[in-house]
């Protein structure tokens, strides 16, 4: 390989460490109204009023809109689809619901104005948290819909006569807070519409095709006449889907001028889509060989007002990860009075492998057995069932395994108050259709076209394949992401799935770039197409490298006027049914501070299988950037919601992200066993390495301390007070009553 393997820098590395790159926020248009959003401040009420007097006096506001102006369809109070829910009619139904929209003639005096308009509340009892959703006489958070709104289940096997029977049995209940992606750029949009009705909408999204099809369907407008320009993602992580478009795209039409909507950070923390809080029981059951004979998991995802938790993805892995005979699991989604819930890198997965792998511990302990035996013996691997019936594809966890026995940090002895923690993570990944376009340009470089949205890096990875397969140096390929009217379809930049998809959309464009190439070459030169070779600018005859054109001069002859040969335009299109799975084994090393409850991290690595590594610098940027979220997930973060519904957590002074000095030394090692049809073998590798860290910590801590922790996040007070009740002091309550 040329190109593939190589350690190359990110194409946009430049303009985003010098503070030139260009994010929605930054888009200026002549003639732009700024909106000022005022939102709920209650999280369940009837709105008896909303007066707009003196917002509308204020110099510099052109208008001010709430429900009582869109469209009746718009007004509806229980609306499924949050893209169709423009703003609160009558009711609101979390604290952050869009009530109305302040429209001025610069950000300073909407955001200002937004801040005179007054709501008259009538407060509704609340439905805070997800165990009060489910008590028998809990009011329903959307009329006519059960607060528990979807369920799924999975059953193998006798699960009662397999726990009757086991030598070892471990059940126990676990909590994980809900938290923020906690991406640096808030929420923005750049609607602009013309006098044709078409509307084009400027937004950091992370899927631009899913975004067009959701305002379509908002407003009613064929998909043709809108058009997505996704804009540089400052941050996403799962969250960048449709939020504010559809309500811009509105008053853009409306009002005949651009609409600019940015979110402030406090708005951006309590009225998007954070990861979901989680309540799980889970239990294993194991012979005295350590072969998992029975599990069974009742997982509960808080899903906020909108229905989009990740409790079918938790269900699913959560009798998939391990080879099991008999199971029964049920996992549920319900209503809280709460945001909707979002994705947020392998949703729902770092919560159930908190549960999971600290049961896997308690279980090897038990037997006597190492960590690492327990799972290289249980471990599904390419040919199992998964708990839906479907069979694994190809891949093979063990490998990970292999690779952490024998890693000085898993061997090396502890002092005191030191403990070392596995844990193990693994998706089935995510597959779409998509394609690819690849031309030539009159300077003999090569353009690729793609619809896809660089999220982590993707845009560096499809450069490389793409110059593998047409022969040319990486700085000879670009690669562009265009807009919906003119881009090849993709779908969206989740589940680890571009450079598995849209990366073997890119291979065929670009080889069918590349023959078109060596057909015009092989005529001029008289040879053969397969006795030619491109080198970098050249096409040449091998054997005879005198013997060549440039790449120039092949796109001069692909456009001279009577040119028998057309326009060099590679085409790809992909359909890839099956899935990548991808897996990853962490070990994580702390020091804990019996008095304090401080846990330290000093040590960790991440083994991950990414099938073929593409570029290792990038693969290390995103395991080393997973790790990172899954640290502060673990150990600090949490939103905390009071019994009132309040957000306590709105902004980085109250939400406790991870610092730079918090974060340890993250050696990663990369393994290579690739996946069928990924390009060149690869898997996806962004999402799979933030689901072990929360889990491989609290390992960490019992080996250090000799407690469990049964919710995350780990934070000092809950370690010192499990240790404090460890060491006999039962007057103390076992939570504190900090985040989560």
């Amino acid at each position: 390989m040329r190109v593939i393997g190589k350690r190359l820098k990110r194409p946009d590395s430049r303009p985003k460490l010098t503070g030139h790159e260009t994010y929605t926020a930054d888009i200026r248009y002549a003639g732009t109204l700024h909106g000022g959003l005022v939102l709920s401040t209650q999280a369940r009420a009837r709105i008896r009023g909303i007066d707009t007097s003196a917002a509308c006096a204020e110099p510099g506001v052109v208008a001010v809109v709430t429900a009582a102006n869109l469209p009746e369809w718009t007004r509806a109070d229980e609306v499924a689809d949050r893209a169709c829910f423009f703003l609160a009619h009558q009711r609101v139904a979390y604290v952050g619901q869009p009530i109305a929209v302040v429209l001025a003639e610069d950000a300073a005096t909407a955001e200002r104005a937004a801040d005179l308009v007054t709501v008259d509340y009538d407060p509704l009892p609340v439905v805070a948290h997800p165990l009060a959703a489910l008590e028998p006489d809990a009011p329903t958070v959307r009329d006519g819909v059960p607060n528990v709104n979807g369920t799924v289940e999975y059953h193998r096997g006798d699960v009662e006569a397999a726990f009757a029977s086991a030598a070892v049995v471990v059940e126990r209940e676990f909590r994980a807070a809900g938290v923020h992606q906690g991406y640096l750029e808030p929420r923005a949009v750049i609607a602009v519409g013309d006098p044709t009705g078409r509307l084009t909408i400027f937004t950091p999204t992370q899927g631009q095709f899913m975004i067009r099809s959701a305002v379509a369907r908002a407003l009613r407008l064929n998909e043709a006449d809108v058009v997505i320009r996704p804009s540089t993602v400052g941050g996403g992580f799962g969250a960048k889907y449709t939020l504010l478009e559809p309500l811009a795209g509105w008053l853009a039409l409306h009002f005949g001028r651009p609409i600019s909507l940015v979110l402030t950070r406090r708005q951006d923390f309590a009225g998007t889509t954070p990861a979901p809080e989680a309540l799980l029981r889970v239990g294993i059951a194991a012979d005295d060989e350590g072969t998992f004979t029975g599990l069974r998991a009742d997982l509960t995802y808080d899903t906020g007002y909108f229905s989009h938790s990740p409790y079918l993805l938790a269900g699913l892995m959560a009798g998939s990860t391990y080879r099991v005979a008999n199971l029964a699991i049920v996992s549920r989604e319900v209503s809280t009075n709460r945001a909707g819930a979002g994705a947020y890198r392998a949703p729902g997965l770092p919560q159930l492998a908190f549960a999971l792998e600290t049961l896997v511990d308690e279980v090897a302990q038990a037997l006597g057995i190492s960590a690492v035996e327990l799972r290289r013996r249980n471990v599904a691997v390419g040919g199992d069932p998964m708990a839906d019936g479907a069979i694994w594809p190809p891949f093979d966890a063990r490998l990970l395994l292999d690779a952490v026995e024998s890693h000085p940090l898993w061997n090396a002895p502890l002092g005191p108050d030191e403990g070392c923690g596995v844990a193990l993570g693994m998706m089935r990944g995510a597959t779409e259709s998509a394609s690819a376009s690849a031309r030539l340009n009159p300077d003999g470089t090569l353009s690729v076209i793609v619809g896809s949205i660089d999220l982590t890096g993707t845009t560096g990875g499809l450069t490389q394949i793409a110059a593998e397969v047409f022969g040319v140096s990486p700085e000879r390929i670009s690669v562009l992401t265009a807009p919906t009217d003119s881009a090849p379809h993709s779908g969206v930049t989740g589940g680890s799935k571009i450079i598995y998809t849209v990366g073997n959309a890119v291979v065929q464009a670009a080889g069918d770039a590349r023959q078109q190439v060596l057909a015009i070459a092989a005529e001029a030169l008289e040879v053969g197409s397969d006795d030619l070779d491109i080198d970098d600018e050249h096409v040449f005859v091998r054997g005879a490298p005198d013997r060549m054109l440039t790449l120039r001069e092949v796109y001069a002859r692909s456009v001279a006027i009577g040119s028998r040969h057309a326009p060099v335009f590679g085409h790809g299109n992909v359909a890839n049914p099956q899935k990548g799975p991808t897996s990853a084994v962490h070990l994580a090393r702390v020091k804990v501070d019996r008095e304090t409850g401080v846990v330290r991290v000093t040590g960790y690595v991440a083994v991950q299988d990414v099938g073929r590594a593409i570029n290792p610098a990038e693969i290390d940027g995103q395991i080393h950037g997973a790790v990172a979220q899954g640290i502060g997930w673990g150990l600090n973060e949490g939103m905390l919601y009071d019994d009132d519904g309040q957000l306590l957590t709105a902004t980085f002074m109250d939400y406790p992200l991870l610092h730079g000095q918090d974060v340890p030394q993250i050696e990663t090692l990369i393994v290579e066993n690739p996946a069928p049809r990924g390009p060149f073998g690869a898997r996806g590798v962004g999402e799979v390495p933030i689901i072990p860290p929360a889990a491989a910590l609290a390992n960490a801590i019992y080996a250090a301390t000799g407690v469990r922790l049964q919710a995350m996040p780990m934070t000092a007070e809950r370690v010192w007070r499990a240790i404090a009740q460890r060491d006999q002091h039962p007057a103390l309550p076992p939570d504190g009553g900090d985040r989560g």
